[in-house]
């Protein structure tokens, strides 16, 4: 079977899912590999699971999903570009 894959655009996509362990391990090894090899996107994972573990500590609710969903889509419109690494 011929190795997936993944560029920016597809790991941003799904690095939440990648984080909760949503993807086939086919995906997941793709974007494990493409985030070992792509700072930009490293920088992406550690911020998103940096926000997750902010949210696991401090939340003992669940959010409804459109909250959940609205907040995840702030997140993911944020331009990289202006944030300092």
């Amino acid at each position: 079977m011929a190795e997936r894959v993944m560029n920016c655009e597809e790991t941003k996509k799904h690095v939440h899912e990648y984080l909760q362990n949503e993807l086939s391990d086919a995906e997941l090894d793709a974007i494990t590999s493409h985030i070992a090899n792509c700072d930009h996107c490293e920088w992406e994972y550690d911020f998103e699971s940096a926000v997750n573990n902010v949210i696991q500590l401090r939340c003992s609710e669940t959010p409804a999903d459109e909250i959940a969903e609205k907040i995840l889509q702030r997140i993911r419109s944020i331009d990289l570009n202006d944030i300092p690494h």
